[in-house]
């Protein structure tokens, strides 16, 4: 473990940080992520080693933060990095978390093409406040690392077992794990019997769930205003969450 003070933005590491930040093909090669913030760095690091941490010039480093390496840098390398104009004094890169088998789990949340980030780690945020035990990304939904994902989820993509496969992979989990599949659809049924255990399959707000899905599961619908075409998706699952981990009717 060692300190030193970088100030140029071409330095190699400010662009290793910061290709880290935008591509996720990078990321997944290096396996690691960067995170920004006091207080999310705060919270993982008790799990996850950091492997940098940078520092702004002038900032204390909270105590029991310790990285293999820290940089103590100026305010236009947190910005470049993070890619926020007012950053807070502290950002890392850590370890991405490996994906869960999901073996076991009783409550699933499937998120299905789901393309905007910011709806993705809001959902999933809101599947770990809601104590869903996991989370099934499908191939043609949106990176829960993006940047844009990470900040709406607030740690939560870092304390929900998940992970991202296809259909088929899918499909066998559900099978083995004998969940019955609630698919979210506008022509779905608004008054189910809620088991115990299911999983919840989410979808594109254009699309919705692949048709590869429909055949496992029952389609099931929340009831709203006639003037009201449709929800958010972010509002649409949170609400059928809560009610199937409720036991109540949808």
């Amino acid at each position: 473990m060692y300190t030193r003070d970088v100030t140029s933005l071409q330095h190699p590491i400010v662009k290793h940080l910061v290709k880290l930040r935008i591509e996720r093909t990078y990321r997944e090669a290096q396996g690691t992520v960067l995170i920004p913030g006091i207080k999310l760095v705060q919270e993982l690091s008790t799990d996850f080693p950091l492997k940098t941490l940078l520092v702004e010039e002038g900032a204390p480093i909270p105590p029991g933060i310790t990285a293999e390496q820290t940089l103590i840098v100026p305010e236009q390398i947190l910005k470049k990095v993070t890619g926020v104009q007012q950053p807070e004094p502290l950002a890392a890169e850590i370890s991405l978390p490996r994906p869960a088998s999901l073996k076991g789990i009783q409550k699933l949340l499937i998120l299905d093409g789901i393309s905007d980030p910011g709806n993705v780690g809001t959902l999933i945020r809101t599947a770990a406040a809601l104590k869903i035990e996991g989370v099934f990304l499908t191939k043609e939904t949106c990176d829960p690392f993006n940047e844009k994902a990470l900040r709406a989820a607030k740690g939560a993509t870092f304390k929900i077992p998940f992970r991202q496969g296809s259909y088929e992979e899918l499909i066998a989990l559900i099978a083995s794990e004998k969940l019955p599949l609630w698919i979210a659809e506008g022509k779905g049924a608004t008054q189910i019997a809620c088991p115990s255990t299911f999983a919840l399959a989410l979808g594109n707000e254009a699309h919705g769930v692949s048709p590869l899905l429909h055949p496992h599961g029952t389609l099931v619908r929340i009831a709203i205003h006639p003037d009201i075409e449709s929800l958010n998706v972010s509002a649409a699952g949170a609400i059928l969450m809560d009610r199937l981990q409720r036991g109540t009717h949808v």
